[in-house]
């Protein structure tokens, strides 16, 4: 189920002058931790890393930390697989002495950092962490930031990994809304601040319809996302932490077990009969599972469609309203930058989509393993044609 989201309007134009303190220490401090983010996702990251270009520049450093949140808080874990290894025994002995993980201690630290930010973002406390001191930044410039959405996502990711596993392919989408819809909806709200966007801002004033459309595409492409990520990380979460991302009804459906697909992740599986049983089975699963992604694609695309109509008849009824007649023939295809930018992390996803289907929804396919290449000339064509 989507949640409808209003967009809600600022209060009050602010000057486009940055946040200075004059501060020699503080600007370095800031220029190490965009280099930092910038580096991690470079790496990592690459998709976020391209299509951070697109981003107005006086927002791209609050975009790449929420970027980089996402990366962070991904990489949390309980400790693994291994019951051996260093991590799951700090884990296991503070859970046994405590009644806590080292999961829980981390995600407590995000929740307080970020807490702490917000509350006083003003404060020149040195805070350590490169994505805080991004976001403080920002926050000090006076972008629109909301630490809900932050706080959303940590809510989610934890119970992710509580309950390790996906009943349905519905579930995986309510996991989407709570993780990457949020950094769309973040990134969303980011683009609308004052001192970069007042036309589209007047622009959505005028219509509620228009601001849902705006949120439903962004959570249609959260949820597709989430999908394509289980897809592309079940080999990872399979042979690292025991945990299998496809819908568990599906794997019932086609009779495959979670402990074949865990023995041929983790290379147990030697007979080849039973390796080409298993893998033909998971093709069947990850087709049913990639088809309610490529759904939300084309429902994102469609009310795109639909959201370039309603604005282009916003813009002809109301002629008075100098600030939308000004800018909005600089608008490509009729949508705003700032409206259509945080729609283009649709792009990886599909691009990832295409090629399951290419190689036949085969995950283990070696191709489906290289780096996507196109996104850069993709990203590139997209955002000229306003197309996800």
């Amino acid at each position: 189920m989507l949640k409808q989201r209003i967009i809600k309007a600022p209060r009050c134009f602010i000057s486009k002058c940055s946040f200075s303190t004059g501060n020699s220490n503080y600007d370095l401090k800031l220029h190490s931790a965009r280099e930092d983010i910038n580096s991690l996702l470079e790496v990592h990251d690459r998709s976020s890393y391209i299509l951070a270009q697109y981003i107005p520049e006086p927002a791209r450093d609050a975009f790449l930390a929420i970027r980089a949140f996402n990366l962070e808080i991904n990489k949390i874990s309980d400790g693994g697989n291994n019951p051996n290894s260093v991590s799951s025994k700090a884990s296991n002995q503070l859970s046994g002495s405590m009644g806590i993980s080292t999961s829980d201690i981390k995600f407590k630290f995000w929740s307080d950092l970020l807490s702490r930010v917000f509350t006083d973002p003003m404060s020149d406390k040195n805070l350590g962490e490169p994505i805080a001191i991004l976001i403080r930044d920002s926050l000090r410039n006076d972008l629109n930031l909301d630490l809900s959405y932050f706080h959303q996502f940590l809510q989610t990711r934890k119970h992710f990994l509580q309950t390790k596993s996906f009943q349905t392919v519905n579930d995986i989408c309510s996991y989407g809304e709570g993780t990457y819809s949020q950094l769309n909806y973040l990134t969303q709200g980011l683009l609308l601040s004052p001192s970069i966007s007042p036309s589209a801002i007047s622009l959505l004033e005028h219509s509620t319809s228009l601001q849902s459309k705006v949120s439903d595409i962004s959570a249609h492409i959260g949820q597709a996302t989430a999908i394509g990520s289980m897809i592309l990380g079940l080999k990872y979460y399979a042979s690292t932490r025991n945990q299998v991302t496809l819908p568990i009804d599906l794997m019932t459906k086609f009779d495959l077990s979670q402990e074949s697909v865990l023995r041929l992740t983790q290379g147990h599986l030697k007979n080849e009969n039973d390796i080409r049983d298993v893998r033909e089975k998971l093709k069947n699963i990850t087709y049913e599972t990639a088809v309610t992604a490529n759904d939300h694609i084309l429902s994102a695309r469609n009310k795109l469609d639909k959201s370039r109509e309603e604005i282009l008849s916003i813009v002809k009824s109301h002629p008075n309203d100098k600030i939308l007649q000004k800018h909005q023939k600089r608008w490509r295809k009729s949508i705003p930058d700032v409206v259509f930018t945080p729609f283009m992390v649709a792009i990886p996803t599909t691009l990832y989509l295409q090629k399951l289907e290419k190689y036949d929804f085969d995950i283990f396919h070696p191709k489906l393993q290289q780096q996507e290449w196109r996104l850069a000339w993709t990203s590139f064509r997209n955002y000229y044609q306003r197309r996800i």
